[in-house]
């Protein structure tokens, strides 16, 4: 169906970015995804001091209370607008360096 290829679709970068710059980000969750927080406690498993890798990682609010509760959190994201609206809306400082191992990339931390 003509839906199923939708739902399938893969979004081009360009398409990513254009996302975020009409803040057309219906995907983001303000109060973060209902399912991590369901099996928070089975992900973590009791353990601490974790290292969490968040692929495409928006500005996931989870980073956050991940971090707070003194895990390691590695987000990677396309769109350097989304990193600079978590640290904004965090009132996280970051400093931005160059990756020179990827033409283009910064690491915002």
């Amino acid at each position: 169906t003509d839906t199923g290829s939708q739902k399938n679709r893969v979004v081009t970068e360009e398409e990513w970015l254009q996302r975020w710059k009409m803040s057309n980000i219906g995907f983001h969750k303000e109060q973060g995804h209902p399912l991590l927080q369901k099996y928070l406690d089975v992900l973590l498993n009791g353990r601490s001091g974790l290292r969490i890798f968040f692929p495409l990682c928006g500005k996931a609010v989870e980073m956050k209370w991940l971090a707070d509760m003194g895990h390691s959190v590695v987000g990677v994201e396309v769109s350097e607008q989304a990193l600079k609206e978590f640290f904004a809306e965090h009132s996280l400082p970051y400093c931005e360096e160059p990756v020179p191992e990827i033409s283009g990339a910064k690491k915002l931390q």
